[in-house]
């Protein structure tokens, strides 16, 4: 699911479910991100680790990468830092109203322009549109726009804007690049939100990798039976069981689109609201390559994994 989509999901739920004013609605974009070249420090692809506070120990090694999450061809690449501010008071009780923007995201050489390209479309897209920006001095001026026209219509308000951002190179392989984005937005409601977003790119054929490349033909409803199994077994809950406590739509269990290649099988995130509250937080599934093995198409990305 496009993170602009998820935006809008996160704003039905919350007038569904708190029945307050729009305007005051914390409209969250999960994993909006932005592009800079500013303060780099050089970080190698055998050298850099996911950023996944979410996932448990025993999920894939995309939450900790290690050197051997890289294979010899991978590429290396130097980690970029922004961070800006508006103006802070001067005054102790207005020390908080302010907004800032804080990013980091990887840069490859300059002869991998698909992978920049990708990067850069990530990181400049607007929080609650999704519509990329010229770069990321234009995305920081529009968040603080917005954070100035908040304060206009609530200048009593003692919050400020927060737009922080992370891409990580999380795997590579043959012709493969998976990048995690981590993201927090808050906008002066009660809470902000954190979100995980997946991307699995194609080096050699630039472009960004489906399910539909990976498995055979009318692969959905078993990889969906399989998933929902282990999902069952995770969450606790009988092969049986409801899911009505769950914001499945129509209470039937299905995979999103935000997963991420691994070695040890194809990880599914749920971010807050999708599935479960805000309280609730970040949901991962793992299917296992084992389990699936049957649906995998010969020669994909994920063929080689299966042991």
């Amino acid at each position: 699911m496009p993170h602009w989509k998820l935006v809008g999901l996160m704003r039905r739920f919350l007038m569904n479910k708190l029945k307050v004013n729009m305007r005051y609605i914390l409209i969250i974009a999960a994993l909006m991100c932005f592009s800079a070249c500013q303060n780099g420090k050089t970080t190698t692809a055998n050298s850099s680790s996911a950023s996944s506070s979410a996932i448990s120990s025993d999920d894939a090694s995309i939450q900790n990468s290690k050197k051997n999450d890289y294979f010899k061809d991978s590429l290396a690449y130097k980690t970029i830092s922004f961070y800006k501010e508006t103006k802070k008071s001067s005054l102790l009780a207005d020390s908080n109203k302010f907004a800032y923007v804080k990013a980091s995201y990887p840069q490859f050489a300059d002869k991998q322009v698909f992978l920049n390209k990708e990067i850069n479309t990530i990181i400049t897209a607007k929080p609650w549109t999704g519509e990329p920006a010229e770069n990321i001095e234009a995305a920081t001026a529009s968040f603080f726009k917005d954070y100035y026209n908040f304060k206009k219509d609530a200048p009593d308000s003692p919050a400020g804007y927060e737009w922080i951002n992370n891409v990580e190179v999380s795997f590579q392989d043959t012709n493969l690049v998976v990048l995690t984005t981590t993201a927090y937005v808050y906008t002066g409601g009660a809470h902000g939100l954190e979100s995980i977003t997946y991307k699995n790119l194609d080096v050699k054929n630039k472009k960004e990798i489906a399910l539909k490349d990976l498995f055979l033909p009318n692969f959905n409803s078993k990889l969906t039976k399989i998933a929902e199994s282990i999902f069952r077994k995770d969450e606790g809950l009988t092969q049986t069981e409801p899911l009505e406590n769950y914001f499945f739509e129509n209470k039937a269990f299905t995979l999103n689109n935000n997963f991420a290649i691994t070695k040890k099988g194809l990880l599914f995130t749920y971010n807050p609201y999708e599935i479960k509250s805000y309280a609730e937080g970040t949901t991962n599934l793992l299917i296992p390559y084992l389990k699936i093995k049957n649906l995998i198409k010969p020669k994909s990305f994920i063929s080689t994994y299966i042991k």
